[in-house]
């Protein structure tokens, strides 16, 4: 093929501009190593304002206390241990209160009002 023009395909190598010069690499936001200005620091230096801690502010507050609700004491039933009336419903059945210690607040069975299980 004398004097004959060989075709080939228009190849674009990555990272280059139309022209086939180096295109410019992009801008990063990376501060840490930025030759242009050598005195700024990686790390920033901040004040923390807040208090350390003391005893006092470790410590959890208490919480808040219950209200001071009175329930009625069940009814002694004497020669029966274990066993008291309620004191909602006195001509009922004796309650069985065997394995609550005294002072226990338990619900009535017939009237479901909480009393307090007496000395028995």
């Amino acid at each position: 093929m004398a004097g004959g023009i060989l075709a080939t395909g228009c190849q674009h190598n990555p990272g280059t501009d139309d022209n086939g010069t180096p295109a410019p690499l992009p801008q990063t936001t990376n501060t840490t190593m930025n030759p242009a200005a050598p005195d700024q620091t990686a790390t920033t230096n901040t004040v923390d304002t807040t208090p350390a801690p003391t005893p006092d502010m470790t410590t959890q507050t208490p919480p808040p206390p219950k209200p001071a609700v009175s329930f009625p004491m069940g009814i002694v039933i004497p020669g029966k241990k274990g066993f008291c009336k309620s004191p909602y419903a006195e001509y009922a059945e004796p309650v069985d209160v065997r394995g609550y210690p005294p002072g226990t607040e338990v619900r009535c069975p017939y009237t479901n009002k909480i009393f307090i299980v007496p000395q028995t």
